[in-house]
C-alpha cells in the first residue's frame, strides 16, 4: 500500500476522541479505552506523520494511524482491522498517543518532551556503530527472529555463490509453514505472512533469470502447503490466496523455462486431481502454451482413460460409488479439454454424462444459446423441465424457457408458465417476475389486475384459516406486506400506505413508509419510529441502543417541523423510565446533546 505521510500537525487536528468515537462506534471505542487504561499499548511512536504501536490482546496486534486527504486512516493486524474497520486496538493506540502530551512525573521534574528517544535518535546511534558491530547485532537478532533469518539466508544464497542452493528456499518454506500447534483464525495473518515473505523471495529469483530453480522450489512448496492445510483454519482464505500466488509464479516460470511438456503434464494432472484447492482447475487451458501438442495430447489421453470409468447419471440418479470429488474433478478436466478444442458438441457430451439435476440441463441449454443455436438450447431446456416431477423442477429452467418462448412470439405459453409459478409460490419477487414477462407480451395491465385479485383472494383465505395454522408458516399470508411492496415498487405511495393501515405489514416496510412520508405526514412517521424504538429496546444490545438514539434524533427533527418540540422531552423521559436499568443506554442518552 502506498501511503501519503501526514504531518504531526494534521494528526493533532484530526485525531481526537470524538473522531475515534465516530469511526469506531461506542462498542469498540470503550473497549479500546479499557485496553489503553490497562496499559496494553507498547512500542508507541510517531514518524513522518504515521503513529505506530502494538496492543496486547488475545495476541500482539500491530497498529498504524495516519491522516490522508484530510481524513483519519488506519491499519491493524486484527481480523476487524483487515476488514478496514477502526477497531478497539486502533482506539487504544490513538488514546495512548493523545495522552503522551499530558504532564508526566518526568515532565514535572523539568525534563523536556523533546528529550524523548525517537526514530532519528536510533538512526544516528546506528550510523555511529562500526560495520562489525552492526553485523553482530543483526546476527543476534536472527537468533530470535526466524523471518529475518530466512530473509538473510535467501539473500546470501542468491549473491554468495556461483550456483544457487535451492535447499535454502525449500527449507525456508518448510520452516515458515511448520507449526507446533493448530493455527486458528486469530493466528492466520502472521502465519500466512511468514510464508508470503518466502514466496516473494522466490519471485525475485524469477526476475533474476532463475526460472528452472523457481519451478523446482514452487513445486516443493505445493507439497508443503498440502501438508500444512491439515493444521490451519483457512476460513479467511489466506492460504488459498497464497496457493494462487504460487501457481501464478509457477506458470510464469514455466513460460520462461519451457520444461519437458509430458513430465509437466503428468505433474499438473496429479495436482488437478488431488489437491483440495481449485488452484489447478482447468490446468490444461491455463498451461496450454507451455504444454504444446505433446503435453496436451498426453493430458487428454490420461483424462479420457479416467473419464471412461465414470458412470453416466440420468435424472434423479446418484453416483453409486459416491466419488463426487473424483467425478467433479475429472469432469472439470474433460470440460477444459473440450473448451480448448472449441468443439461445442464435445463439451455437451461431457456435460450430458451427468443429468441427475435440472440445473445440468440448464447449463447445456446455455452453452447452445451462447453459441447461437437457439433451437437446440430450447430443446435441452424443455427436456430438463419435463424430466423431473413438479416439486423437483428448477425455477431457472422455467425462466429460460419462458424467455425463449417470448423471443419466438409464443407469449401465451410463456405467460402460462409464469402464472403457474406465481400462483404456486405467492411472493413479491414472483409479482415482479410476472410483470417482467407480461410487459414483454404487452399485456401487463390485464395480468396486473388478475395478480392483485389473486393476492387479495389468498389474503382473505389466509385470514379465515389463521386459527388453524401457525403465524410463521412459510406459505401463510399474515399481513398485507406483499401488497405494500407491490405498490411501493410501482411508486403508488398512497395505495401502499392504505394497505399497511388496512392489513399491517412487516417492520421494515413500516420504516420505509415512515421515511417516505416524513414531509407529508410527519405525525404518523413519529408514531412509527416510537414503535420501532419500543421494539428495539426489548433486547439488551448496544447496537439497538445506538439505533434507538438515532431514531430519537429523527423524531426530534420531525417534531420541530410540526412546531411541537415541547413534546420531545417527554418522549425521551418515557424511554428513560421504561429502560432505566440499561446502563449503556442511559450512558448514551446522557452523552447526547439534544
Amino acid at each position: 500500500m502506498v501511503r501519503k505521510k501526514s504531518q504531526p500537525d494534521a494528526l493533532k487536528l484530526i485525531l481526537t476522541t470524538d473522531s475515534m468515537l465516530e469511526l469506531a462506534g461506542n462498542r469498540y471505542y470503550w473497549r479500546g479505552n479499557e485496553y489503553f487504561e490497562d496499559g496494553a499499548v507498547t512500542s508507541l511512536k510517531e514518524s513522518g506523520g504515521v503513529i505506530t504501536g502494538k496492543v496486547q490482546g488475545t495476541r500482539l496486534y500491530k497498529v498504524q494511524i495516519w491522516v490522508e486527504d484530510g481524513e483519519l486512516d488506519h491499519e491493524c493486524s486484527c481480523p476487524l482491522g483487515e476488514d478496514a474497520q477502526f477497531c478497539k486496538h486502533c482506539v487504544a493506540v490513538g488514546l495512548a498517543w493523545l495522552s503522551k502530551d499530558k504532564p508526566t512525573p518526568l515532565a514535572e521534574s523539568g525534563k523536556k518532551a523533546d528529550d524523548t528517544i525517537g526514530e532519528q535518535d536510533v538512526r544516528d546511534f546506528l550510523m555511529g556503530k562500526s560495520k562489525e558491530a552492526l553485523v553482530e547485532m543483526l546476527l543476534e537478532q536472527c537468533e530470535e527472529d526466524e523471518r529475518l533469518n530466512r530473509r538473510l539466508l535467501a539473500m546470501t544464497a542468491r549473491t554468495g555463490r556461483d550456483k544457487l542452493d535451492l535447499s535454502v528456499w525449500k527449507n525456508a518454506l518448510e520452516e515458515a509453514a511448520s507449526s507446533d500447534d493448530f493455527v486458528d483464525w486469530r493466528g492466520m495473518h502472521d502465519y500466512s505472512s511468514g510464508i508470503h515473505e518466502v514466496v516473494d523471495s522466490v519471485g525475485e529469483l524469477l526476475h533474476e533469470g532463475h526460472a528452472e530453480a523457481v519451478i523446482e522450489i514452487i513445486e516443493h512448496g505445493f507439497a508443503v502447503m498440502e501438508r500444512a492445510m491439515e493444521y490451519v483454519d483457512d476460513s479467511s482464505g489466506g492460504m488459498s490466496m497464497l496457493m494462487e500466488q504460487m501457481q501464478e509464479l509457477h506458470l510464469k516460470a514455466c513460460q520462461k523455462a519451457m520444461p519437458e511438456p509430458v513430465h509437466l503434464a503428468e505433474r499438473l494432472f496429479a495436482w488437478e486431481l488431488r489437491l483440495d484447492w481449485d488452484t489447478f482447475f482447468h490446468a490444461a487451458e491455463t498451461y496450454a502454451d507451455v504444454l504444446g501438442e505433446r503435453g496436451l495430447a498426453w493430458y487428454q489421453k490420461r483424462t479420457e482413460e479416467m473419464w471412461c470409468t465414470i458412470k453416466p447419471l440420468g435424472p434423479g440418479e446418484r453416483d453409486p460409488d459416491g466419488y463426487k470429488g473424483k467425478r467433479l474433478r475429472i469432469t472439470s478436466m474433460m470440460e477444459s479439454l473440450a473448451k480448448a478444442s472449441g468443439d461445442i458438441d464435445a463439451l455437451v457430451v461431457v456435460k450430458s454424462k451427468d443429468l441427475s439435476h435440472p440445473h445440468n440441463f440448464l447449463m447445456i441449454a446455455e452453452i447452445y444459446q451462447k453459441a447461437g443455436q437457439e433451437d437446440r438450447a430450447l430443446e435441452w431446456a424443455e427436456r430438463g423441465w419435463n424430466a423431473f416431477p413438479e416439486k423437483g423442477r428448477d425455477a431457472r429452467l422455467r425462466e429460460f424457457i419462458a424467455y425463449a418462448y417470448h423471443r419466438r412470439g409464443r407469449h401465451d405459453e410463456a405467460m402460462a408458465m409464469t402464472w403457474a409459478a406465481f400462483t404456486e409460490r405467492l411472493s413479491f419477487d414472483m409479482y415482479k417476475t410476472l410483470a417482467d414477462h407480461a410487459k414483454l407480451a404487452k399485456t401487463w395491465p390485464t395480468w396486473r389486475d388478475k395478480a392483485l385479485a389473486h393476492i387479495r383472494e389468498q389474503l382473505a383465505a389466509s385470514k379465515r384459516q389463521q386459527t388453524d395454522r401457525r403465524r410463521w408458516d412459510y406459505d401463510s399470508l399474515n399481513d398485507h406486506s406483499i401488497l405494500v411492496q407491490a405498490f411501493l415498487w410501482e411508486e403508488d405511495m398512497d395505495a401502499a400506505w392504505n394497505e399497511a393501515r388496512a392489513g399491517g405489514c412487516s417492520g421494515s416496510l413500516w420504516l420505509e413508509l415512515a421515511g417516505l412520508r416524513e414531509k407529508t405526514d410527519p405525525y404518523n412517521s413519529v408514531q412509527i419510529y416510537r414503535e420501532h424504538i419500543r421494539h428495539l429496546l426489548k433486547h439488551a444490545d448496544n447496537r439497538n441502543y445506538e439505533e434507538s438514539v438515532e431514531y430519537l434524533a429523527r423524531i426530534k427533527k420531525l417534531l420541530g417541523s410540526m412546531s411541537k418540540l415541547e413534546d420531545f422531552p417527554s418522549i425521551v423521559a418515557e424511554v428513560r423510565n421504561e429502560h432505566r436499568r440499561k446502563r449503556n443506554l442511559m450512558a448514551l442518552l446522557d452523552r447526547k446533546k439534544w
